[in-house]
């Protein structure tokens, strides 16, 4: 419950998109959208991609961000297979690709150096909703 020691939110929502995975939020109610360390966790990815878009405002941005860790007993069974960060960020690119109109999707790798110089990954996969 990390957001309720965060001082900037103004709200918000706890839901198992996994049991849900309808938003309930408006239309284009937002202008970003991000998921931290849960994208290899979702049972039905399209499903939330195609909310995600829906309440994305035209130019919206969403960030799925995951580093090379996870639950094995959690994580959707195609995480488990002997693939690289470059493999999960590229099934996340095809999340964007098959749910909804979006566009400028990239990958992002932002790990930062790690305990003596050994890198700790962390991947965003970016998609921008089209803005007409």
């Amino acid at each position: 419950m990390e957001l309720l020691f965060n001082p900037t939110k103004t709200e918000f929502k706890v839901q198992d998109l996994n049991v849900n995975p309808t938003l309930p939020f408006n239309d284009s109610s937002f202008d970003v959208i991000t998921n931290a360390l849960s994208v290899d966790y979702l049972t039905s990815p399209l499903e939330v991609f195609v909310e995600m878009h829906r309440v994305l405002k035209p130019g919206g941005l969403s960030l799925m961000a995951f580093t090379n860790r996870c639950f094995p007993t959690k994580v959707v069974p195609i995480w488990t297979q002997p693939f690289t960060n470059e493999n999960h960020a590229l099934i996340v690119a095809e999340y964007y690709h098959y749910s909804a109109e979006w566009e400028g999707v990239e990958i992002l790798d932002i790990s930062p150096d790690g305990w003596e110089g050994e890198r700790d990954p962390m991947i965003v996969v970016v998609g921008r909703k089209k803005s007409s």
